[in-house]
C-alpha cells in the first residue's frame, strides 16, 4: 500500500512550528543544533539554576514509585557525578 499525499496540518495543531507558510504541509525533521548554539551562545547560564533543576530531577528520582532503591541510587550517583566540576 503507497501512503497518498499528507494532508494540510490544522492551525491549531501544536507542531505547526515545523510546517511550510507556503503549502501547509509539516516539513522534514532537521538538526537545529548549529543554529539553536549560535541563538544560545550569547545567553549568559546560571549555575544556580542548572544546580536547582538537576537536584529536582533527583528529588524526582527518590520519589520515583516504580524505581527499585537499587537503579534510584544508580541514577542519583550518575547525575551527581554530572554535577561535579559545575560551579
Amino acid at each position: 500500500m503507497v501512503a497518498g499525499p499528507e494532508p494540510p496540518v490544522p492551525p491549531n495543531d501544536p507542531s505547526r512550528a515545523s510546517i511550510d507558510p507556503k503549502t501547509g504541509r509539516r516539513l522534514p525533521p532537521r538538526d537545529m543544533r548549529e543554529e539553536f548554539d549560535r541563538i544560545t551562545a550569547g545567553v549568559g547560564r546560571d549555575p544556580e539554576a542548572e544546580r536547582a533543576f538537576v537536584e529536582s530531577k533527583i528529588e524526582m528520582i527518590r520519589t520515583h514509585p516504580t524505581l527499585s532503591e537499587g537503579e534510584k541510587t544508580a541514577a542519583i550517583a550518575e547525575l551527581e557525578e554530572k554535577l561535579k566540576g559545575r560551579p
